[in-house]
């Protein structure tokens, strides 16, 4: 885990020990919901360490979904549930028996709280991995039209 907070660009030891403190640990079976699309009651997002997930997305033709992404230790998943009023745009379900760390919105407020830089280098972090989201779904995207 510290590997990941370190390359979050948490690197004063303190922020990193009190953002871990807030961690807790969550184990999936394969074939387990993380969480559902449309779900509002989830305030979590999720560091993956062991296992893996796929993230489902609705096509868009009747109730059918189709896998968008396979999530491997490492991932983080779930990070719009830092934001206030956010609604699960996709269906996460373990693929195989998985580890993950949930640090919940409450108490990241606190972090942020405490440790008001380190939060705003964490959330500089999830911008990242956001943008590359989006510029490699927008790579697919071109390639299909």
């Amino acid at each position: 885990m510290n590997e990941l907070l370190r390359a979050s660009g948490l690197s004063d030891q303190g922020a990193m020990e009190a953002l871990s403190s807030f961690l807790k640990k969550r184990d999936l079976a394969a074939g387990e919901l993380l969480f559902d699309y449309g779900d509002s009651t989830v305030e979590e997002m999720f560091f993956l360490s062991h296992g893996h997930l796929a993230v489902h997305k609705k096509t868009g033709f009747q109730e059918k979904m189709q896998v968008i992404a396979l999530l491997d230790p490492g991932a983080v998943v779930g990070e719009g549930a830092l934001l206030d009023g956010h609604i699960r745009a996709t269906r996460v379900r373990a693929i195989k028996d998985s580890s993950l760390l949930a640090l919940s919105r409450s108490d990241f407020a606190v972090f942020q709280h405490q440790h008001p830089l380190s939060a705003l280098l964490f959330l500089e972090f999830l911008l990242g991995i956001v943008s590359l989201r989006l510029e490699k779904t927008s790579e697919r995207l071109a390639r299909i039209l």
